[in-house]
């Protein structure tokens, strides 16, 4: 938890109510949390009296904290002794990636204190694994999230490992997002076809899971993958089927009642797939030029910068016919560019500019 790398972690003992303390001697005023493992409920905790050991101190709740986001900022008020417990009642192991505290004085900021997700969405990017929003959409998020300060969520189906997770929410973080993603409970599973993706993550959930999102966070433009799935990854070719799917489904009542019951029924304005159609009528960007609200830098600057979050990939390579490339903002998406989309579906008409995912949207 001290070493300065989110690819290291410690996680306690299976066991009821597990918890780690942090004394100072100078006065602690911010802690810092990004969880591996979470409990369904957790106290932060300053000590009253510090005689005897840590189990005989006197503890005081400071903070009963929700469980809404994975990585979570304390402010503490000069404490020198703190306690992160699990009041969940049932065994289990709690785990941090890292933890940080901090002085008195000015809050770094890359500590993420997270806005909850956008209840009603301008644009959804709807991606199956993290860094996929960075190499395939390019400068896309910081453009409509920051740049245009559009109600942008973002979905990922799974977030392949807690390590991974960290890194995407650290990514976003560095691109200026400060809504908390929708992240998918579904594994990370390689598949070389989308009917292969279906069966291991069951086509059923899927389809079930991807209506719901459309229901309830009500999308009026929906960006995901290419329907080839790029370099051929089945879970991306299966986002791209589902989408178009769900397309049509989250207009349906008849069609998965529970989320219909719960958030309605929601008709998608447009559905923009990575790559698609002929490339005349693709809406293309460029997503290199400097913005003042960037400080002079480009969004695809931004996307650079927090797909340097992404540690575990630097080294991740994948093979296109018979020829290994580096996965990479530079290489990957020249590949298959970052900047190219197609309009599959849409209830407001063509596009006739070609360089706005929200063109003829209200």
């Amino acid at each position: 938890m001290t070493d300065g790398k989110y690819t290291t972690y410690w996680e306690s003992n299976k066991i009821r109510h597990p918890w780690v303390a942090i004394t100072s001697e100078t006065p602690m005023y911010g802690l810092y949390l990004c969880f591996r493992k979470m409990p369904s409920s957790y106290e932060i905790q300053i000590a009253t009296s510090q005689v005897g050991e840590f189990k005989d101190w006197n503890w005081k709740t400071l903070a009963q904290e929700d469980t809404r986001f994975q990585h979570v900022f304390q402010e503490l008020d000069g404490a020198t002794a703190v306690r992160i417990k699990s009041t969940q009642e049932s065994a289990l192991q709690m785990g941090f990636n890292e933890i940080f505290v901090f002085g008195e004085g000015t809050i770094p900021d890359w500590v993420q204190r997270w806005e909850e997700t956008e209840e009603k969405a301008d644009i959804m990017f709807l991606v199956a694994h993290p860094d996929d929003e960075l190499l395939f959409m390019g400068g896309a998020i910081p453009t409509y999230d920051v740049a245009m300060d559009k109600r942008a969520v973002v979905v990922y189906l799974t977030w392949s490992n807690t390590t991974r997770r960290s890194e995407l929410l650290n990514g976003l973080w560095a691109m200026g997002v400060r809504n908390y993603p929708v992240i998918g409970a579904f594994s990370d599973r390689y598949s070389s076809t989308a009917a292969d993706a279906y069966s291991k993550a069951g086509k059923k959930k899927i389809l079930e899971w991807i209506t719901s999102i459309f229901r309830q966070y009500k999308p009026e433009v929906v960006v995901t993958h290419d329907l080839n799935g790029e370099y051929g990854h089945g879970q991306h070719r299966m986002m791209a089927d589902a989408c178009i799917q769900g397309y049509s489904l989250a207009a349906d009542e008849i069609s998965y009642p529970e989320s219909a019951a719960q958030w309605g029924t929601w008709q998608v304005k447009k559905l923009y797939l990575h790559l698609y159609g002929e490339e005349e009528e693709q809406t293309c960007f460029d997503w290199t030029i400097p913005m003042e609200c960037f400080g002079g830098k480009s969004s695809l600057d931004l996307a650079c910068e927090a797909y340097l979050m992404h540690v575990t990939q630097e080294k991740a390579k994948i093979k296109i016919h018979g020829k290994w490339h580096v996965l990479s903002m530079e290489e990957t998406g020249q590949v298959f560019s970052n900047t190219a989309f197609g309009l599959y579906a849409t209830e407001v008409g063509e596009d006739e500019t070609h360089t706005d995912f929200l063109e003829h949207i209200e």
